[in-house]
Formats: C-alpha cells, sequence, structure tokens
C-alpha cells in the first residue's frame, strides 16, 4: 500500500482506549473525577497522592510518587501515538486531560481532540513544526506536575523523567518493528519522523535520555530499551506489580532478566 490513507476516528478511539487507557470523548464524563491541573492544586494532589498510596499498600512517598510517573506516561504515550499514528492532536487546554485512579495505583484517562484538527501527512515541515509546538507545551506541563509530585512526595524528578522518556522510546521501538500498526507505507516514513522531532539530539531536553537495547529470543525480533532507574515497583504490596521486577529494571542481573524473559 502506498500513500497515506485516513484512519477513521472510531478506530482511533478504540485504539488509544485498548493500548493507554486513554477515552477520547467530546463531553466530560462525572467518572473521571480529576483533571490534570489538579496535580498543581496544593489542595487537590494530597488527596490523589493518598488515594493511590492506599491502592499500593501505602508504600513511602518516594515510591508513591516515582510510580506516579511510570503510570502517567502512558498518558504521554497516548497523546504522541495519537498523533504519530492518527495524526490527530489531543488537546492540552486546561481540564481537557482527566483522570481517575483505578486498582494498583494505575490510572485511567479522558481526553479531547484539539480544535486546531489533524496535522498534515504530505507537508513535513509544517507538520513537524506543529508536533515541535505541541511538545514544548507538554513538556512545560510535565515540568509542572513533575514539580509538584516530587516536591510533595521526594520522588526525583530525574528518575520520573527517565521513566517517560524510557515509555516512549520502547512505543517508538514498537512502531517502527511492527508494521501491523501501519495504514500504509508512508506511514513509517512519519513515524520516523515524529521520532526525531520529540528526540532532536541538537535540541536536548528532559527527554533526552539513552537507554541499552536488549533482546531476547522470546521477543521475536522486537528488542526493547533497559530502565536507567528503578521505577521502585517492586517495593509496593499489594497489586499486580507487588514485590516483582520489571523485566526492563536495570536491578536485575543478566542470568536474572532472562530467566524473567524465558519463564
Amino acid at each position: 500500500m502506498s500513500g497515506v490513507q485516513p484512519f477513521d476516528n472510531q478506530w482511533m478511539k478504540v485504539f488509544l482506549q485498548q493500548h493507554f487507557a486513554v477515552t477520547v470523548t467530546e463531553n466530560r464524563s462525572i467518572s473521571f473525577p480529576y483533571s490534570t491541573e489538579d496535580l498543581l492544586d496544593e489542595a487537590k494532589l494530597p488527596l490523589i497522592i493518598r488515594e493511590q498510596s492506599i491502592q499500593l499498600g501505602e508504600p513511602e512517598g518516594l515510591v508513591v510518587g516515582t510510580l506516579f510517573a511510570k503510570r502517567y506516561s502512558v498518558l504521554i504515550m497516548g497523546l504522541v501515538a495519537s498523533i504519530s499514528l492518527f495524526d490527530t492532536p489531543m488537546s492540552l487546554l486546561p481540564g481537557t486531560l482527566r483522570f481517575r485512579p483505578t486498582d494498583g495505583g494505575a490510572m485511567q484517562y479522558e481526553a479531547e481532540m484539539a480544535a486546531s484538527g489533524k496535522f498534515l501527512v504530505n507537508d513535513t515541515g509544517a507538520r513537524q513544526a506543529c508536533l515541535a509546538k505541541y511538545l514544548e507545551h507538554l513538556l512545560e506541563h510535565l515540568r509542572q506536575v513533575f514539580l509538584a509530585v516530587s516536591s510533595y512526595t521526594g520522588a526525583k524528578e530525574k528518575v520520573m523523567w527517565s521513566l517517560v522518556s524510557h515509555n516512549l522510546r520502547n512505543l517508538y521501538g514498537r512502531l517502527h518493528t511492527d508494521s501491523g500498526l501501519w495504514d500504509s507505507e508512508d506511514r513509517g516514513r512519519i513515524i520516523s519522523q515524529d521520532y526525531n522531532t520529540l528526540f532532536q539530539p541538537e535540541k536536548p531536553d528532559e527527554l533526552s535520555m539513552r537507554f541499552l537495547r536488549y533482546e531476547h529470543p522470546k521477543l521475536q525480533g522486537r528488542p526493547f530499551y533497559l530502565r536507567t532507574y528503578c521505577c521502585l515497583a517492586y517495593r509496593i504490596r499489594i497489586g499486580p506489580d507487588a514485590e516483582e521486577y520489571c523485566s526492563t529494571c536495570p536491578k536485575l542481573s543478566p542470568e536474572e532478566r532472562w530467566r524473567l524473559l524465558d519463564s
């Protein structure tokens, strides 16, 4: 197939819901009680962190704050995947990104499509300029959120940023290798261009981190990157991640990682 074919918005909504727990809607639902702006509210942030802490078995604040960043990175992955796969930016206006805590300290999200409409696919310069501007707003939002959560919980900002950057790298690693997600041959080109804009070596930002690439026979030609910092999931007491190490964890020895993936 050649030429970029438009995606149906319904397929986009299904995809974002299935892979990133992001519900795309035009009308705010009462089932998502918080907006991302609440994370900057000195009165509301403690309530959100406390709710997640209880779901995690009440570990120390450092653990809750670090895992918050890992969960929040799922929303960020959804936002950039919406652009790279569907050319559709989600609104970053105050109150348009909403969430609710769920079991195990995870979160589900609600988003609205940006009023600016879809990104261009046939004008590379214009598209990358729009993406770069979108990224500036997204990074500024993350700076404010991570500063607030770090100040309250004691989680280290550099660790929080590394969790986001790592998940984005793995996301694009999958997009590059899984052509079943593409609607055309040109989509692969667009994904590569978007990746280069997100991780511009000539304009380093908080996402500009390097990660070790890892391969294993069971990955079937889909290698992933290892984390630079641990997400501390092994220190929580309840939930599916309780006292477990992620396969990407830097604390694992080569032998332990191999056995984990081989099991």
